[in-house]
């Protein structure tokens, strides 16, 4: 608690301008923000809603095929690894990247809080963008999902076709 506590006092210090009055910088209140929400959903239930916003905060790209995904990982949020694992994305404990996972379970990384996960995820994301793949280039779903498919994602060799009609049952 007083880690969290001397992080926000951090946050909440703002800048002082020549001028006298005092400043914040978007980046840093947005960041404050962030953290004001997940402090306050640190004790609540899962739901769907919930990660929809986690998922804002990260600056995910394409949230919407990463909120299927999850689904899918999932089994609409019931499966083992989720709920003993706090894995949203079947993620296995990397071996070259940096992660937040604490551990594994089940063969597939550990996470404290289901947040942690997401927030893993955006660190996969960024580290196939710092090895050069160009995924942030556009904001096309099927570009992603051939993205996830070109890097063999998931094991199973019908992953993609899931994710699709999964999406296409969203959209009826």
């Amino acid at each position: 608690m007083k880690r969290i506590l001397f992080f926000l006092s951090l946050i909440f210090i703002p800048l002082i301008a020549p001028s006298g009055y005092l400043q914040m910088s978007e980046e840093r209140l947005f960041e404050a923000e962030k953290m004001a929400y997940y402090i306050s959903i640190r004790d609540l239930p899962f739901s769907p809603d919930l990660l929809v916003k986690v998922i804002e905060y990260e600056k995910i790209l394409y949230p919407d095929v990463v909120l299927l995904q999850s689904q899918l990982e999932t089994g609409f949020y019931t499966s083992d690894i989720f709920n003993n694992g706090r894995n949203l994305f079947g993620m296995k404990f990397p071996k070259y990247r940096p992660t937040v996972a604490i551990g594994t379970y089940s063969g597939h990384a550990q996470y404290d809080h289901w947040i942690q996960s997401v927030r893993d995820y955006k660190i996969w994301q960024d580290w196939y963008i710092t090895k050069g793949w160009r995924i942030s280039v556009k904001e096309d779903n099927s570009f992603y999902m051939v993205f996830l498919d070109c890097i063999k994602y998931a094991e199973d060799p019908h992953y993609i076709p899931k994710l699709i009609n999964l999406a296409s049952r969203d959209m009826t």
